[in-house]
């Protein structure tokens, strides 16, 4: 068997090589399989971080709009109340509400401005009792002695459908939201409950 002559095996790879480069067909799907993966976790990122989003705006919503609406009366029925709480709490949907809870607190400032709840109301949670500490820090700017405080604590726990997945890169299963609102009263300086 004759040898092959060295220039007739380098034609045969320059050949080969040539046509290699011309069949590009293996190439995309090399491509797709290794963009595939940072494509789904980019989509599953911005999904993600669009729902935190949208309910932490909701929350904000949540705590001011309660704070805000019973600031609006000098006197409250407690059925009025509860129903202003479960309207405020419908602003999360369609998230599930099983996860919410709102402490709704109307407060008395001593002369030394220390914050003693006067009443409240919860949702999902217990109400906090007459004289109990304050559920939102009043910081001593905003209190006056002999004034009420209306203070709403609302928080939440938000588990996406990708929390899991995305668990490794961002240490967390789910998002935790506590917001607080404080208002005064706008009628007079108290907010009084009627059973």
């Amino acid at each position: 068997m004759p040898k092959a002559k060295p220039s007739h095996l380098l034609k045969q790879v320059i050949r080969i090589s040539r046509n290699f480069s011309r069949n590009g067909s293996g190439a995309s799907a090399i491509e797709f399989v290794l963009v595939f993966p940072i494509m789904i976790v980019l989509l599953a990122g911005t999904v993600d971080l669009g729902q935190a989003l949208l309910v932490n705006r909701k929350m904000n919503q949540i705590a001011a709009t309660l704070g805000d609406m019973i600031s609006q009366k000098a006197t409250w029925k407690d059925t009025d109340v509860n129903a202003i709480i479960a309207g405020a709490a419908s602003i999360i949907e369609p998230f599930d509400t099983s996860n919410l809870t709102i402490q709704l607190a109307v407060v008395d400032i001593s002369s030394n401005l220390a914050a003693t709840v006067d009443w409240a109301e919860g949702y999902h949670t217990t109400a906090l009792p007459k004289g109990a500490a304050s559920p939102v820090d009043i910081p001593s700017e905003v209190a006056s002695a002999d004034v009420q405080l209306i203070a709403v604590n609302a928080t939440y726990t938000l588990t996406t459908p990708f929390s899991s997945l995305l668990e490794s890169i961002t240490g967390m299963t789910s998002y935790h939201y506590s917001k607080n609102y404080i208002a005064r009263p706008r009628i007079q300086d108290s907010v009084a409950l009627k059973t």
